[in-house]
């Protein structure tokens, strides 16, 4: 089912590619709306595979690529539907889409980087140890949210990510000394995978 559902995200982000270039291509606005269509289509799908969560452990290198892929699409079509569409080209609407553009821009700019940053985190640990995911009662010194994630790295150490510790962007770093409910969880399933070797 897996297989299944990552073969349609990648057919579908083809698929929006293609309309958006023959769209610009040939100055047709049914194809680049296609594409606005299958774009968004597939951000939410894609969105709803991950819980409704776009930090965890779904958006790793593959899916975040993919998704941030279908998102510069859909940016670029919302973009050319301003420039293109001859009601936007009146001069007081005009005003607002570009305040619209400029928002949907960031947004997606701050959106990827986020992506980018729970990749890395993701995919860059011991081979076999999950991420554990905690939720705390009291702010750590380290990250004021409530919930944060922890992981081993290949040298032993414990990593975080803090997902809104700079309010926009998440944070990460090592713990020197860990809390102990994540020693326990993340240790002792570290010693039995080293037992069973």
């Amino acid at each position: 089912m897996a297989m299944l559902s990552s073969s349609l995200y990648y057919l579908m982000l083809m698929a929006s590619g293609i309309f958006l270039i023959i769209g610009i291509k040939k100055d047709r606005i049914n194809y680049i709306v296609s594409a606005l269509w299958l774009s968004v289509i597939a951000l939410l799908l894609h969105y709803q595979a991950a819980g409704g969560e776009i930090l965890g452990s779904y958006f790793g290198y593959k899916n975040a690529t993919i998704y941030g892929l279908n998102l510069i699409v859909m940016i670029i079509t919302i973009i050319c539907l301003f420039l293109k569409v001859p009601l936007f080209k009146n001069k007081k609407i005009r005003f607002i889409t570009t305040l619209v553009t400029i928002s949907i821009i960031l947004g997606g700019l701050i959106l990827i980087i986020n992506l980018s940053i729970n990749a890395l985190f993701i995919e860059n640990r011991r081979f076999g140890t999950p991420i554990l995911q905690v939720a705390t009662f009291k702010a750590n010194e380290y990250c004021g949210y409530r919930y944060i994630f922890y992981k081993v790295t290949n040298d032993g150490k414990i990593n975080y990510m803090c997902p809104d510790h700079y309010l926009i962007f998440p944070s990460t770093g090592v713990i020197n000394t860990s809390p102990e409910y994540v020693l326990k969880n993340l240790l002792i399933d570290l010693q039995n995978k080293n037992v069973k070797k």
